[in-house]
C-alpha cells in the first residue's frame, strides 16, 4: 500500500483510459487492466498501469508509469518539465533511466499535471536494504554486487556532461542556490507555524561554512538511495528512478545524502547488509568510479541531514493534518534535530 494521501483509484483508471484513448487514437477498445502503487512515496503520487487494446490476433499490452504531484504537497512546486529534461538528457548517456513518453500539463485528466514514463522491469531496491527479503536471501557476493552497482551508477550520473545538455537553464546550479532554496523551503514547509529552531540554526551554520566546490560541478540525482534503483535478477542496475530533486552541484551532495541516510537507517534498525561495503571501502569504490577523491564530505553529510529533516518535518505535518500514520515527528520535538546538533558540534572540517 502506498504511503501518504492518494487519489481515488477508480478516478485514476478512468482518467488514464481517457488520456490514452485521446493520445493513441490508432488503438481501439483501450482497457486499464491493472493499477498499482509503489509501497513507498510521500513526495509524489506514482501509479503503474497495465493497459491493453484490441489487435487482430487478440489484445496487445503495455505497462506505463504515471507520476503526478500528491494531493498534499511535499514541495512548493513540481517541475515535471525539468524532470523530463533530465531524463531526456540521460537517455543519451550510459545511465539507465525510464523513457519519457509525455508530459501532460492539463490537470483535468487526473486532477493534476503528470509525467508518463516507460515501465522499468526489475526488482526495486529496498527502502531499508537491511530488511529487504530479496537482499537478505541473496548470497554475499550478490549483495556486494548490488552495492557496488549502486555506487558505480551514482558515479556515472556525476560524470554526465551536463554542460552539453542545457540543464543549467532549468535546474538550480551551485551551493548558494541550494542554500537559498532550502532556507525558503523550511519556512514554506512549516507555515503557518514557525520552522524548528534547530533547523534554522543548522541552515545558518551551513551557509556560513559552505565550501567552494564550483570547480567540481555535476548533475545530481538529488535522492540517491538504493530504494530508488531497479535491479536485474543478478543484482545489476537496470534503472535509476525519482529525479524530482535533481540539481547541479558538487557530486558530494549526492554521496553525502546516501551515506548519512544509510548511517541513520543502520543505527535505527540495528542491522546492515553483510555483503555491502563498509563506509570507507564504499567511499574508495565511489572515488575510483568517479575518477577523483571526494572533498568536504563531512560538511555535505550535515547539509544532507538538514535537507532530509526538512522534508521529514513537512511530511510529518501533512500526516498530522490528514490523520495519516507517519514515522517522523514535526517541530522542535523531532529527535533527529539532536543528532543534527551533535553532527555540527563534532564537525572538524
Amino acid at each position: 500500500m502506498a504511503a501518504g494521501v492518494t487519489r481515488d483509484d477508480d478516478a485514476l483508471r478512468r482518467g488514464v483510459r481517457d488520456w490514452v484513448s485521446c493520445h493513441r487514437p490508432e488503438h481501439s477498445d483501450i482497457v486499464v487492466d491493472d493499477l498499482t502503487r509503489p509501497a513507498a512515496g510521500w513526495s509524489n503520487e506514482t501509479v503503474i498501469v497495465s493497459i491493453s487494446w484490441r489487435i487482430d490476433a487478440g489484445r496487445a499490452r503495455e505497462r506505463l508509469v504515471f507520476r503526478l504531484p500528491p494531493p498534499l504537497a511535499s514541495f512548493p512546486t513540481y517541475e515535471l518539465h525539468d524532470q523530463e529534461r533530465v531524463l531526456a538528457a540521460l537517455a543519451h548517456s550510459c545511465v539507465a533511466v525510464p523513457r519519457v513518453i509525455a508530459v501532460e500539463d492539463d490537470a483535468t485528466w487526473l486532477g493534476a499535471p503528470f509525467l508518463v514514463m516507460s515501465f522499468v522491469d526489475g526488482k526495486p531496491g529496498g527502502e531499508i536494504p537491511a530488511l529487504d527479503p530479496w537482499l537478505k536471501a541473496a548470497p554475499a557476493d550478490r549483495q556486494r554486487a548490488v552495492h557496488e552497482g549502486f555506487l558505480a551508477a551514482l558515479a556515472s550520473v556525476h560524470q554526465v556532461d551536463w554542460r552539453a545538455t542545457a540543464l543549467d537553464g532549468s535546474l538550480r546550479v551551485g551551493m548558494r542556490a541550494e542554500l537559498d532554496y532550502w532556507t525558503r523551503y523550511v519556512h514554506w514547509a512549516a507555515a503557518p507555524d514557525a520552522p524548528p529552531h534547530a533547523l534554522i540554526k543548522a541552515l545558518d551554520w551551513c551557509a556560513s561554512t559552505a565550501p567552494d566546490d564550483t570547480r567540481t560541478m555535476s548533475l545530481l540525482w538529488g535522492d540517491a538511495r538504493i530504494g530508488n534503483v531497479m535491479y536485474g535478477p543478478e543484482g545489476d542496475v537496470v534503472g535509476l528512478l525519482d529525479w524530482e530533486l535533481a540539481t547541479i552541484g558538487p557530486a558530494e551532495m549526492d554521496l553525502g545524502w546516501y551515506l548519512v541516510l544509510d548511517e541513520l537507517t543502520t543505527h535505527f534498525v540495528r542491522a546492515s547488509v553483510p555483503g555491502f561495503l563498509g563506509r570507507e571501502a564504499a567511499i574508495e569504490y565511489y572515488e575510483r568510479a568517479l575518477g577523483r577523491p571526494v572533498a568536504h564530505l563531512a560538511w555535505h553529510e550535515v547539509f544532507a541531514l538538514v535537507r532530509s529533516i526538512a522534508i521529514s518535518d513537512r511530511q510529518a505535518r501533512i500526516a498530522a493534518a490528514s490523520g495519516t500514520s507517519y514515522p517522523g515527528i514535526a517541530g522542535d520535538a523531532n529527535p533527529m534535530l539532536r543528532h543534527l546538533d551533535a553532527r555540527i558540534a563534532s564537525f572538524d572540517g
